[in-house]
């Protein structure tokens, strides 16, 4: 779940009481373990408002000039939201505010409700690489169809967003239901929604968790003794309701076939060895008997077309059960030879030595049988209060778009060629020149003829990496991680 945070112009114009709001949203954000970003808005107010208009007392033009900031006021909110460990976001209302995007190293392009049929302005915004988030308020299916077509014809990474642009809108109005339709007609792109019901009643968003978004953009704001908020921002009490009725209804939803799942493994035969197996034989249906109970991490029955033609990973005993980690399937152990043969080649070519101590991992996001495309061989030397890394792309890989929360690090290409993505611009890598990641920083990375990559880092730890692709970051870690010996 991403959770968008909608700052608007909450920030009254002030800097020190949009660094107040960061705080308290970036802490609740921690404390809730959410992914979250806080959205800004960018209007290039000398060209956006007509001439003869701006200094009208128009409402939505009085209010864009009282709460109006300079540049340097936006990088330094920006900076300060980095700094905080959230994502930065913002809408862009006109074409001149996209250059900020690149100026500030913002990852997420929000467009609004108002801007979905502003074809100019989204056939600029589909020029850039960035994640890119739509909401579809008043839209109809064929201007979607048309926006859809525009995004995916650029190959960029975007997602929908249902919205009732009514400020707060009544839940009779909220018509969820097209959550279901956009899931229908858009079945390969996210959805998600953004919501405007009144925050004393936070009963839509659990349906719209439950009905498949993985989206949830709210408006938000911070009262003091001279601020109060509009009907639809939420403060942060009523952002934490919010956050525990949807992890609630999430639980809701995975939970009861989650324990029926244990209940009935529990019951089922498990895989036990009818003869003394040897390190590196091959597994035959005559090597199993099926018997209760069903041990933890053992395999069951309905594993045995799995588990036939694997490889013994080490000798095994008759009569003990048949354990997820005594075997390994052959055509894995291939992969992982080949793996392991390109690597030593490059390290070879480039003329770099390993001691035999280091922590080896080959980082294989989509599974070992797409490491050739997607990927890379990660060789810890250092992890410490810093940490020192070498990382191999063989020719062809790229390392997909992907994020982090704590560290900072710097790249060096030591050997080959290498393509360096930051936050949408492409860079190519020159020796000699380290390229500087800054924390929250969407970066991807590719070779055509294959790289070696230094990295220094802050310490590295577990979990701080957040792809883009979704798909990624469901997969465990166990799964996409491999650990091995040269």
């Amino acid at each position: 779940m991403f959770y968008i945070f909608e700052m608007a112009n909450n920030h009254q114009g002030q800097v020190s009481h949009a660094k107040l709001i960061i705080d308290k949203f970036s802490k609740l954000a921690k404390d809730n373990d959410i992914n979250a970003a806080i959205k800004l808005q960018f209007r290039q107010l000398d060209t956006f408002v007509h001439k003869n208009f701006k200094k009208s007392d128009l409402k939505f033009i009085k209010r864009f000039n009282d709460t109006a900031l300079t540049k340097d006021e936006f990088k330094e909110i920006v900076d300060y939201i980095k700094n905080s460990g959230l994502t930065v976001a913002a809408t862009p209302f006109d074409n001149q505010s996209l250059e900020w995007f690149n100026d500030f190293s913002i990852p997420v392009i929000k467009i609004a409700s108002c801007s979905i049929d502003d074809w100019p302005l989204l056939n600029e915004v589909s020029k850039i690489n960035k994640k890119i988030i739509i909401s579809t308020g008043g839209a109809s299916i064929e201007t979607l169809r048309k926006v859809y077509s525009i995004f995916s014809h650029n190959h960029r990474d975007f997602a929908f967003l249902h919205c009732v642009g009514e400020y707060p809108t009544p839940v009779e109005c909220s018509n969820l239901n097209r959550i279901n339709i956009l899931k229908q007609e858009f079945p390969n792109i996210e959805i998600g929604f953004s919501t405007h019901e009144s925050p004393e009643d936070d009963s839509l968003t659990p349906f719209a968790t439950a009905m498949g978004c993985t989206i949830i953009e709210k408006h938000i704001g911070v009262t003091t003794d001279s601020i109060d908020l509009n009907s639809y921002s939420c403060t942060v009490d009523q952002i934490q309701d919010a956050i525990s009725k949807i992890k609630l209804s999430q639980i809701a939803l995975l939970g009861q076939s989650i324990s029926q799942k244990e209940s009935l493994d529990s019951l089922k035969r498990g895989l036990y060895l009818s003869r003394d197996i040897y390190s590196g034989e091959k597994l035959t249906n005559d090597d199993f008997y099926f018997a209760m109970p069903c041990q933890e991490n053992q395999y069951n029955v309905s594993d045995i077309e799995n588990i036939i033609g694997t490889i013994a990973c080490q000798d095994l005993i008759c009569d003990d059960p048949l354990l997820k980690s005594d075997s390994r399937n052959s055509l894995d152990e291939k992969i992982i030879q080949n793996i392991k043969d390109k690597t030593k080649d490059i390290l070879f070519q480039a003329k770099i030595p390993l001691c035999g101590s280091e922590k080896i991992e080959i980082s294989a996001h989509y599974g070992l049988e797409k490491f050739n495309k997607y990927g890379a061989l990660i060789i810890e030397k250092i992890n410490r209060e810093y940490c020192k890394k070498i990382i191999i792309v063989t020719a062809g890989q790229q390392h997909p778009t992907h994020r982090h929360i704590k560290k900072e690090e710097a790249f060096e290409l030591l050997y080959g060629d290498c393509i360096i993505n930051l936050n949408g611009k492409e860079i190519e890598m020159i020796k000699g020149k380290p390229i500087l990641i800054t924390k929250g920083t969407d970066h991807s990375f590719n070779s055509i003829h294959g790289c070696v990559i230094e990295e220094v880092s802050t310490t590295h730890s577990t979990g701080d990496s957040i792809y883009s692709d979704v798909q990624i970051n469901s997969i465990p870690l166990s799964n996409r991680k491999i650990k091995i010996k040269l």
